[in-house]
């Protein structure tokens, strides 16, 4: 795999977490905001449904790239010959019940670090 190739995968695997954290943000600031115009009536419907359109695009967005990230590692577990299976299935659990937190640090560890 080129550089250039592992580069772009590292900057996907973590695009989950940025995305988690975007979201948090945009949460929080969804609730300020509602409880800043708390007292103009006809302001909050048109604010909570623009603030929630942002926060349901991100979740879709978080959701199919960790969908996508999930199903290229999993394959790319399961073909990778220089790892022992004892270690594809603890990687396998890692990311399904670890999810995104288990991109990062196997893109690390198993794609980043090899020489081929």
């Amino acid at each position: 795999m080129s550089k250039s190739r592992k580069m772009l995968l590292g900057i996907l695997s973590f695009l989950p977490i940025v995305l988690l954290l975007v979201y948090i943000v945009t949460f929080f600031s969804f609730f300020l905001t509602i409880f800043r115009h708390a007292q103009q009536d006809n302001v909050l419907p048109p604010l909570i449904m623009e603030n929630i359109i942002w926060m349901v695009l991100l979740s879709i967005l978080m959701a199919l790239c960790s969908l996508g990230l999930l199903i290229y590692f999993i394959i790319h577990a399961v073909n990778n010959k220089v790892i022992d299976s004892t270690e594809r299935i603890i990687w396998i659990l890692v990311f399904i019940f670890a999810g995104m937190a288990g991109f990062p640090v196997y893109w690390y560890m198993r794609i980043w670090k090899t020489d081929v």
